[in-house]
Order: structure tokens, then C-alpha cells, then sequence
């Protein structure tokens, strides 16, 4: 069998000789030994695959360029290949617009829903007709058309590094990405989970308030991805004799603290049922959204944990397969400061 930098080797052969049967082998031999590659073997066809990943038409590398994501887990360096990864997905995306809005002004509406592989080919074939007899070029209407059918596709590479806290620590062109995925999030999934991720929380400071019994702490907030699994977290945390808080309360069950965090499971088959009900500093539900969204107070994000007066349940125990979600115990607010933030929150304005 090849070792990966042969077939690494094979692929951009294969390419520049424009041998598609010898181009699918290869790269599915680089899936197959991918995994058990050394670091050194992964660097060196990480090295060779990315004047392909950034040169070749969206179509054709976009099988490469998921194969190419998972392979920057195994190299000295994750974040490899993430710029490349990034500009493709803004430009591809910035062409989903072009398309949409040439398909609105050349055929009319409603524009077509973006599809996979073979089942896009018709649109595709439609929009480059049409726009070849409005004197299009044809090789830029292609292009366009090839964005608007692989998008998803080289948003997806994106959004499986950013679950990782290094890449979105040194994520290219945020601002950009950030600008793109908020008006592609309505077009495809893949930018819409994107987007989420965009905004996860870092090292993020937070207050922790329980109205009933006076006490506050001081948490500090990673990879958390909505307010349904910060429910489960902070009671994991908090709730119990055995947790740090030791508040009072039903602590969730170990496997839904598990499913919740790294485990193999996202989807229960039984719902969780919330324990608590957190507010922000408003006295408003922090229910629907995301950590992002909570209110500051002096630059600091608070929530208030209340008594559930309302059972909630969800199934869905965490968004992102590979984000990793911690909750740092920095330690208990001191009685007086808690009463000083308890005093500045106000109080829940639902209780039903």
C-alpha cells in the first residue's frame, strides 16, 4: 500500500493531467491511510495538497477539501489549511449572492434551492445558458454557478476546524466570514451552524447569581454553544452537595452532564428536563439563543438562576460534535458582593 505523501503525490498528478479516475483513487487512498499517518507524513501531504485545495474549481476539490480538513488533525499545525479554507467559503458564498441576484434579473424568481453533486447539474446548465446568451462569459458564469452548487461544501471544512478552540483563536478574516455566513445562514445549513459557532464564547467571564439564597460565583465561560446546554452545565456545576456550588436543587442525571460535554451521544432518547430557570440582569428569560446574546453589566455577562416555574424539556443535548464546552469555578463571591450584583439585577419579569 502507498504511504500518504505518494498518494498525496498521485492526487496532484492526477490533477494536472486532468485524470479524473486516477484523481477519485488516489484521494480515497488518502482517506484510508490518512488516519494512521504519521505527523511527519501528514505535514508533507497537507504540503502538497494545498496548491490544489486553493487552485482547483470549486467542484473538483471539493471532495479534497473535507478529506483535507480532517487531515490538519493529524499534522503539527491545525490551523494549516484554515486560511485557505476560509477565503474559499467567502468567495464561494459572495458567488451564491451573484448567482441568486443574475437568476432573479436573467430567469426570475424564485431562485432555486442550492443542491448536492448531480442533482444541481440542471440549474447549473440552466443559469450558464441563459447567461452565456446575455453575453456572460462563460468560464465567469461557471464559476458563479459552481459557488452557488458547492458553497455548502467549503463552508463545511470551516465549520469542522472552528469546533476547535485553537482554530477560532486564530480564525482568518473573522470579520469577513462573520459578514458572509450572517446573510448565507438563510440559504444553507452549513452556514447557519457556521454562524452559531462564530459567535461561541472564549474565556469569557461570567456571573453566576442565585437569588434564593443570597450567593453569586465567578465562572469563566468556553466553547459553550446555546442557552439549553448552559442550563444543563451550570446546574451540573452548581447543583448538589457534591459540586462546587453546592447549591440547592436536582443536578442533572451523569449521562445527559456526559452527552452534554464530549460524549458520543448529541440527541437523547429521553429529554432533559431544566432544573433552573436563569435570567439576565433585565429579570428576562436567557432561554432561546445564545451565550453571546446574555446582557452585560459593566462588561461582565450575568445570569440569575430562579426556581423553575415552568418544566422545560429538550432533547438535543449539545449543537457541535468536536466543540468541547468548559465552565471554569474561579471561586464564591464574597456575601457583599453578591447582594451588590443581586442588587443591580432585576427581578424575573416571567414566571410562567
Amino acid at each position: 500500500m502507498r504511504t500518504l505523501v505518494e498518494y498525496a503525490d498521485a492526487l496532484s498528478d492526477a490533477a494536472n493531467a486532468q485524470d479524473f479516475e486516477a484523481y477519485d483513487e488516489a484521494l480515497k487512498g488518502i482517506i484510508q491511510v490518512g488516519a494512521a499517518a504519521s505527523r511527519e507524513q501528514a505535514d508533507a501531504a497537507l504540503g502538497r495538497i494545498r496548491p490544489l485545495v486553493e487552485t482547483l474549481p470549486l467542484s473538483l476539490a471539493a471532495g479534497l477539501a473535507r478529506v483535507a480538513a480532517n487531515l490538519c488533525l493529524y499534522g503539527s499545525d491545525i490551523n494549516v489549511l484554515v486560511p485557505v479554507f476560509v477565503e474559499r467559503a467567502c468567495v464561494a458564498m459572495d458567488n451564491t449572492f451573484v448567482f441568486n441576484m443574475s437568476w432573479d434579473q436573467l430567469i426570475g424568481r424564485p431562485w432555486p434551492q442550492p443542491a448536492r453533486e448531480q442533482a444541481a447539474i440542471p440549474d447549473m446548465r440552466r443559469f450558464v445558458d441563459v447567461a452565456c446568451s446575455r453575453g456572460v462569459d462563460k468560464r465567469q458564469a461557471v464559476e458563479i454557478a459552481e459557488a452557488w452548487a458547492f458553497a455548502g461544501a467549503w463552508v463545511q471544512p470551516v465549520l469542522f476546524l472552528a469546533q476547535y478552540q485553537q482554530v477560532r483563536a486564530a480564525l482568518p478574516q473573522r470579520e469577513r466570514l462573520t459578514e458572509v455566513v450572517g446573510v448565507a445562514r438563510h440559504l444553507f445549513e452549513q452556514a447557519h451552524f457556521l454562524h452559531g459557532l462564530l459567535h461561541v464564547l472564549d474565556d469569557e467571564p461570567l456571573i453566576v447569581l442565585h437569588r434564593q439564597t443570597g450567593r453569586g460565583f465567578r465562572l469563566r465561560l468556553t466553547g459553550v454553544a446555546d442557552h439549553r446546554q448552559l442550563h444543563t452545565l451550570l446546574a451540573g456545576l452548581l447543583i448538589g452537595p457534591e459540586s462546587p456550588g453546592g447549591l440547592p436543587g436536582r443536578r442533572p442525571a451523569d449521562s445527559e452532564l456526559v452527552a452534554a460535554t464530549t460524549g458520543e451521544v448529541l440527541d437523547l432518547d429521553e429529554p432533559i428536563t431544566g432544573t433552573i430557570i436563569l435570567n439576565d440582569a433585565a429579570g428576562e428569560w436567557v432561554w432561546n439563543g445564545i451565550p453571546a446574546g446574555i446582557a452585560t453589566v459593566d462588561g461582565v455577562r450575568v445570569v440569575v438562576i430562579d426556581p423553575p416555574t415552568v418544566e422545560r424539556t429538550w432533547k438535543t443535548a449539545r449543537i457541535y460534535p468536536y466543540l468541547e464546552p468548559r465552565i471554569e469555578f474561579e471561586g464564591e463571591l464574597a456575601s457583599h458582593e453578591a447582594a451588590t450584583w443581586l442588587s443591580r439585577c432585576a427581578p424575573p419579569k416571567r414566571v410562567d
